[in-house]
C-alpha cells in the first residue's frame, strides 16, 4: 500500500476525531457502509474509490485533494492538523488486557 493510503486513513481518523464524531457518524453523513467504513480506518480494505474519498471529503468538509496531498504544510493550512499529530498507524489485532500492543501471529509449523 502507498504511504499516502496509509497517511489518508490517518488523516481521515484525526479529522473524524477533531469533529468528535464517531466511526458509524461519518460513515453516515458520508453515505457509505459503516462496516466497509470501519475496515478502511484499520487498514484492512484495498486502496479505496476515488467515490468513496470524495464522500468522506465531503462529510468532513474538505476537498479530496487535501487527503491525498502529500505536503505537510498544504494539509495543515487546509486542515488544521499538523502531520505530527495525527494518530498513530493502526494495529492489526486487540489490544492484550494488560495494555501491550497485540502479539505477532505465529506461522504455523509444518
Amino acid at each position: 500500500m502507498p504511504a499516502s493510503h496509509q497517511n489518508l486513513r490517518r488523516l481521515v481518523r484525526a479529522l473524524r476525531a477533531a469533529r468528535g464524531w464517531t466511526q458509524e457518524r461519518l460513515a453516515e453523513k458520508a453515505g457509505v457502509d459503516y462496516k466497509y467504513y470501519q475496515l478502511f480506518e484499520c487498514a484492512r480494505t484495498p486502496e479505496p474509490s476515488l467515490r468513496f474519498i470524495g464522500r468522506v471529503a465531503a462529510a468532513l468538509g474538505v476537498k479530496p485533494w487535501v487527503l491525498l496531498c502529500d505536503d505537510p504544510a498544504l494539509v495543515l493550512e487546509r486542515t488544521g492538523i499538523a502531520p505530527d499529530k495525527l494518530p498513530p498507524k493502526s494495529r492489526v489485532g486487540r489490544p492484550r488486557k494488560d495494555g501491550r500492543p497485540p502479539r505477532k501471529r505465529r506461522k504455523p509449523s509444518a
